[in-house]
């Protein structure tokens, strides 16, 4: 723990210390996780369609808990450089430089040596953020000098981070130097990156875009640290339980030198989200594995033309549907409008028992994913 005193605001502390009891199962999920999906083979075709969504999103996400209301599809049009008029220049800015930012997140490749954080980088992110952002006081990569007040009573109360330049930049000197700290640079990267969101807000040192630099500075440590995926989609959970978010802010403002609430907090979010993660890679692997599968079940003629061309339609357009549906419905009706009623039902009987096909107690048809084991 780091003891540092203030001219203004009397001693402040950076504390690495945590409450095991609360933290220790989440972290060992979280790294079993993400040592998982790290192991998962990643075909470019996936990384070419999970990468930008996550991305999009995930702007719109850190952007929506400052209150930015663009959505992840409007933030791939503006991406793309189409206008979206419906949004206020301001929003659209505050969009635009998080893109920039993300470019920036990007760039930084996964190290065997921990991420050594600066100054330097967490001015240029807030400079990125809020560049031509009008703001009456803030100064794009500039440390406030000023009183500001955080947080509201519905989240726990009103904190009051240090407010003159010269312990904002005291402050920050120490919290950099306690970041890359023996103590600190070797402890699990999710503690890590959590403690450095943690305590740059508590500092507050901008007069805006304090939020999304210390998202960022988490994303960059975790992404250095070869946490995949995660580092963006942290955010999209930040903003869906954003209540909690802030709730844990105020709980660990209140024990004063223990941030176990925020840290607890940001470890659910990891593990939601490599959990949500690893669904999509393995979905995306099994759905590569069915294709061969019918296509080896063609070949040997256990499969129809017709019935291989169903369940490559259901795989690609996963559905539910009933006998009446297969065959007056679009997309299934170019297979089945033409055949007999008794040959759909014939279709049908047979992918079932083969279990190519699940059926309900409604009989309602879908794709069994799961044929293979």
């Amino acid at each position: 723990m780091r003891e540092v005193l203030t001219f203004k605001s009397g001693k402040f502390y950076f504390n690495e210390k945590y409450d095991s009891s609360q933290i220790d199962s989440l972290l060992v999920r979280a790294t079993v996780l993400n040592e998982t999906i790290v192991d998962l083979p990643i075909l470019p075709e996936l990384a070419s369609q999970i990468q930008p969504d996550i991305m999009y999103s995930s702007i719109s996400g850190t952007a929506a808990i400052e209150g930015n209301p663009i959505t992840g599809d409007d933030v791939k049009k503006i991406a793309k450089g189409e206008k979206v008029e419906i949004y206020t220049k301001k929003d659209q800015q505050e969009i635009k430089n998080l893109i920039k930012a993300y470019t920036l997140l990007s760039s930084i490749e996964p190290a065997t040596e921990p991420f050594a954080l600066s100054e330097e980088l967490i001015c240029e992110l807030h400079k990125i953020i809020t560049s031509e952002v009008p703001d009456e006081n803030n100064v794009p990569g500039k440390y406030r000098n000023g009183l500001v007040h955080v947080g509201d009573k519905a989240h726990g109360g009103v904190y009051t981070p240090p407010k003159i330049l010269k312990d904002i930049r005291n402050l920050m000197r120490e919290f950099v130097e306690w970041v890359n700290s023996e103590e600190v640079l070797h402890i699990n990267p999710f503690i890590r990156a959590s403690l450095s969101h943690y305590y740059f807000c508590i500092i507050h040192p901008f007069w805006d875009g304090n939020g999304r630099t210390a998202r960022l500075i988490e994303a960059i440590l975790l992404q250095s640290a070869n946490i995949k995926h995660v580092p963006r989609e942290l955010s999209n959970y930040y903003y869906r339980n954003v209540d909690e978010y802030y709730n844990s802010f105020s709980k660990g403002i209140k024990l004063k030198r223990d941030a176990t609430p925020f840290l607890k907090f940001c470890l659910e979010a990891s593990v939601d989200s490599l959990s949500k993660i690893k669904e999509i890679i393995v979905h995306f692997i099994r759905k590569f594995s069915l294709k061969d599968f019918y296509r080896f079940e063609k070949q040997k003629k256990r499969l129809t033309t017709r019935q291989f061309e169903l369940l490559s339609l259901l795989l690609d357009n996963p559905a539910t549907f009933t006998k009446k549906e297969l065959r007056e419905n679009s997309p299934f009706s170019i297979l089945y409008s033409k055949v007999t009623t008794q040959t759909a039902r014939r279709d049908l009987k047979k992918l079932v028992s083969e279990k190519f096909l699940l059926v309900d107690e409604n009989d309602k048809y879908s794709l069994n994913l799961r044929v293979l084991g």
